[in-house]
């Protein structure tokens, strides 16, 4: 088909869609922290997040309201499409004012003004399906291209080095690991009975990637034993390479 007619269901589903979208950007502008990195990532988590709960206000209470004023046009006012607007805007600030909260008031009416112009423009032209393809992604598009603006005005990442390395595999609480050094290193100690080394070193792999080593080995009396764990870490992950070993006896007391 060349063009479409807008059904009463789609035509809601995309202007709440195209709403609560923008309406969702707008405001992570406001949490976007231009010191950290990664910006564009933080201001589409913001996005995501905000989209949830926006999306769920604009698809409920939102759509109630559209409806109704819809229904109420329709029997008093036709041809007053302004009031139509003017009403839903009100409902969109509702919430702001009762809160005395200024800026969602404003961005309630704003946002509420936007999706009932969206509402009418569906409902009173017959669009290509090519344009209501436009309409739908145009949002999205928005997204991408604030995501890459925020991503290349970030300041750059800091080299991961080894040291950082060791720092991320020693981050963990309560397991074996937060128990060794949490720097490139050796210690040596008394666990009940026992003579203790536990050592941490680092072997570089290359663009980024460490094996981070730790080894355990203890002693009483004529008794020895050791264990041998090691990780492949990378910015932001760390996986299992190798596990060998003895478990350490001392640490079915203290663990």
């Amino acid at each position: 088909m060349d063009t479409t007619g807008v059904s009463f269901v789609s035509r809601k589903l995309i202007a709440s869609f195209v709403t609560t979208l923008l309406l969702a950007m707008v405001m992570s502008l406001f949490n976007v922290d231009l010191a950290i990195y990664e910006q564009g990532n933080h201001f589409v988590g913001w996005t995501f997040v905000i989209f949830l709960y926006a999306g769920a206000i604009i698809l409920t209470y939102g759509n109630i309201i559209s409806i109704g004023v819809e229904l109420l046009q329709r029997k008093y006012f036709a041809r007053h499409n302004w009031l139509y607007v003017a009403v839903l805007g009100l409902f969109g600030s509702l919430f702001g004012i009762l809160f005395e909260e200024i800026l969602f008031a404003a961005l309630g009416f704003c946002s509420a003004v936007l999706y009932a112009f969206l509402d009418l423009g569906l409902m009173k032209n017959s669009y290509k399906t090519k344009q209501l393809f436009i309409l739908i992604l145009s949002p999205m598009f928005i997204l991408f291209s604030l995501w890459l603006y925020f991503q290349v005005m970030s300041p750059p990442l800091p080299p991961f080095t080894k040291e950082a390395a060791v720092t991320f595999a020693t981050s963990g609480e309560g397991t074996n690991i937060s128990e060794f050094p949490k720097e490139i290193g050796s210690w040596n100690g008394t666990i009940g009975d026992y003579e203790v080394k536990r050592e941490t070193s680092v072997i570089s792999s290359g663009n980024e990637k460490y094996l981070v080593i730790f080894k355990e080995e203890w002693r009483k009396g004529d008794t020895t034993g050791s264990s041998f764990t090691s990780y492949i870490v990378e910015r932001n992950s760390m996986t299992l390479k190798n596990s060998e070993g003895e478990f350490p006896p001392y640490y079915t007391n203290n663990h």
